[in-house]
C-alpha cells in the first residue's frame, strides 16, 4: 500500500532534533519529502550540521535508549522498570515501542546526514567553503557511526558468517532520500560494513583536527571510532595501529585518585569524543543520568562481585545504582563515546590476536593499574589473556553501551540476570536473543522488507 508523503520543514534555528519523535512513530523515517532549499548558505550548514550532533544526543539514542539497551541485553544490568521489560527477559515483541523510537531516530540521524551532506556538497560556500569541507567530513563520520551502531543493535555481528554475508541494516539511497519515497532492503553486514568504513575513512582524509572540543568529530576521533570499526571486524593490525595512533596524541588516563570524581566532570584528560547533554536538552525520564541514577536500571550483582574489592570501579556501584552518571538532579551528565582507555584495551585485544602477548600484557596493565593499583600485573598469555583483556572491558566500559557487542563479537556464552525472569537465563553462543527485532511497523511500510527478513526468533 503506498504510504503517505509528509514534509519536514527545517528553520536556520529549528533542526530535526526537535521534531516530536513520538508523532513520527508510526512513519517509516524515509518516507518523507524536505525542502530542497535547506542549505541556503553557511550558518543555514552549520544550523543543519548541529542538528546532526543533536540527533547524536537524542534522549532514544545515545542520550538515553541506545546505551540502556545495549547493557540491557548482556549480563552487566536489568531493568526494574516498564521501559524494556520483555528485553530484560529476552522477550522483545517486534512492535515494542523503544526498540521503534532507537530505531527511528537512528533512521533520522542517517536520514538527515545524507540531505545535508548532498545539499552542501553541490552548494557554492565561496569564502567559507575550507570550513564546509570540514562540516561534511564530520557529517561523514556521524552517518559512519549511525550505520554502525544501527549494525550492531538489529543485526548479528560481522564474523557471524565466514563471509560477513548474513543480513545487515538497510542502506539509504543517499540520491533519493529526501526528494521521494525510497523503501531500502536489508544490505548483507559485509555491504554494511564496507559503508561504515567508506563514510568514517572520507572523514578521515578531509576533516582537520581540531581538538579543541570533544563535542565534535576531529580527525583523530574519526581514527578512534574507526579502530572500533575495525576490532569489530578483527581486522587486529589496522585496530591496532589506530588506536596506537589515538593514544600517542595527548590523551591520557585520568588517575586512580581522580577517577570516581572524574565522571561528574564535562570532559577529562582521557575524552576524546562525548556527548553534551544540558539540563535543558535532557530527555527528562529517558536520560540515561535518570534511567540509572533514579534507578530504573540496576547494575547485576554478578558484574559487582566481579570487580575486586581495592578497584575502585567498585565505586561507580552502590547497592545496585549505578554511579557512572551522577547528575541526577539535573542530568546534565555527558554521555562518553570514545575515551582512551578503549584505545588501551582495543590495542590490548589486537595485540594479543596477533601473538603479540607481551605489547597486549603492557596495555592491558595501563587500565588495571590506574583502576587497582594493588593488583599484580597480568603475565597470562594466549587464551587466558585474551580472557582478561575482556574482563577489563567490561569493568572499564561498564554502562556505556559495549557489553553485549563484546560478548557476541567474541562468540561467548553467558548468563543473563533479570528482575522479571525467575531464574537466571543461560545465553549460547550464537543465539537469536542478543539482537533486537527490526520494528514491525518498518516491515509493514516497506514493500523490500520482508516477513521473512525479520531478525530469526522474532
Amino acid at each position: 500500500m503506498m504510504k503517505n508523503i509528509y514534509l519536514i520543514i527545517l528553520m536556520l534555528s529549528i533542526t530535526l532534533a526537535s521534531c516530536n519523535s513520538d508523532e513520527l512513530l508510526d512513519k517509516d523515517p524515509y518516507d518523507r519529502v524536505l525542502t530542497e532549499n535547506l542549505i541556503t548558505d553557511f550558518t543555514s550548514f552549520e544550523a543543519a550540521t548541529a542538528g546532526a550532533y543533536n540527533l547524536l544526543q537524542h534522549k532514544y539514542y545515545h542520550g538515553g535508549l541506545y546505551p540502556i539497551a545495549s547493557d540491557l541485553m548482556s549480563d552487566n544490568s536489568l531493568s526494574s522498570w516498564i521501559l524494556f521489560p520483555g528485553t530484560d527477559v529476552y522477550e522483545t515483541p517486534s512492535d515494542d515501542r523503544e526498540v521503534l523510537r532507537i530505531w527511528t531516530e537512528i533512521s533520522n540521524l542517517i536520514a538527515h546526514s545524507s540531505i545535508v551532506i548532498r545539499q552542501a556538497e553541490s552548494f557554492d560556500f565561496e569564502s567559507d567553503q575550507a570550513q564546509a569541507s570540514d562540516l561534511i567530513a564530520q557529517l561523514y563520520v556521524i552517518r559512519g557511526m549511525a550505520y554502525f551502531d544501527m549494525q550492531r543493535l538489529f543485526a548479528q555481528p560481522y564474523n557471524f558468517t565466514a563471509d560477513a554475508s548474513h543480513m545487515g541494516i538497510p542502506l539509504v539511497n543517499e540520491t533519493q532520500v529526501g526528494i521521494e519515497i525510497i523503501n531500502p532492503e536489508r544490505s548483507t553486514t559485509a555491504e554494511v560494513y564496507a559503508k561504515i568504513i567508506s563514510d568514517i575513512q572520507y572523514g578521515i582524509n578531509s576533516i582537520t583536527d581540531d581538538m579543541s572540543s570533544i563535542y565534535n568529530f576531529n580527525k583523530t576521533s574519526a581514527k578512534a571510532l574507526l579502530a572500533r570499526v575495525h576490532l569489530y571486524m578483527e581486522n587486529w593490525t589496522e585496530a591496532n595501529a589506530l588506536a596506537t595512533e589515538v593514544i600517542g596524541s595527548g590523551y591520557s588516563l585520568v588517575s586512580n585518585t581522580n577517577y570516581v570524581a572524574s565522571w561528574a566532570q564535562a570532559t577529562t584528560t582521557e575524552s576524546i569524543f562525548s556527548i553534551a547533554n544540558t539540563a535543558t536538552d535532557m530527555g527528562g525520564s529517558y536520560a540515561i543520568t535518570y534511567l540509572y541514577g533514579r534507578p530504573r536500571f540496576k547494575a547485576t550483582m554478578n558484574l559487582f562481585d566481579a570487580i575486586d574489592a581495592n578497584d575502585v570501579r567498585k565505586n561507580l556501584i552502590a547497592a545496585g545504582k549505578v554511579l557512572k552518571f551522577p547528575s541526577y538532579a539535573t542530568r546534565d551528565d555527558n554521555t562518553p563515546i570514545l575515551r582512551v582507555s578503549e584505545m588501551y584495551l582495543i590495542k590490548a585485544e589486537a595485540m594479543a590476536e596477533l601473538g603479540m602477548d607481551s605489547e597486549a600484557q603492557t596495555a592491558v596493565n595501563m587500565i588495571l593499574s590506574r583502576a587497582n593499583p594493588l593488583a599484580a600485573p597480568y603475565v597470562e598469555t594466549g587464551q587466558a589473556l585474551k580472557d582478561v583483556i575482556q574482563d577489563e572491558r567490561r569493568k572499564e566500559l561498564m554502562f556505556e553501551g559495549h557489553r553485549i557487542f563484546d560478548l557476541t563479537r567474541t562468540k561467548r556464552s553467558f548468563v543473563k540476570y533479570s528482575t522479571a525472569a525467575e531464574n537466571p537465563i543461560n545465553v549460547n553462543y550464537p543465539s537469536n536473543l542478543t539482537i533486537l527485532p527490526i520494528p514491525q511497523s518498518e516491515i509493514d511500510a516497506n514493500n523490500n522488507i520482508s516477513e521473512s527478513d525479520q531478525n530469526a526468533g522474532y
